[in-house]
């Protein structure tokens, strides 16, 4: 059970890792493309 459960927290945490890595490149990507648009436009 003890190895259970720290199989369950190491998916977890690589999960919101992943996560919050998705949401990062997601708004440095959005403000990158934004600035670049408005220096276009």
């Amino acid at each position: 059970m003890n190895q259970a459960l720290a199989t369950v927290i190491g998916m977890t945490i690589a999960y919101a890792a992943s996560f919050l890595g998705l949401i990062l490149a997601y708004r440095a990507w959005r403000k990158h493309h934004k600035n670049q648009s408005h220096d276009e436009g």
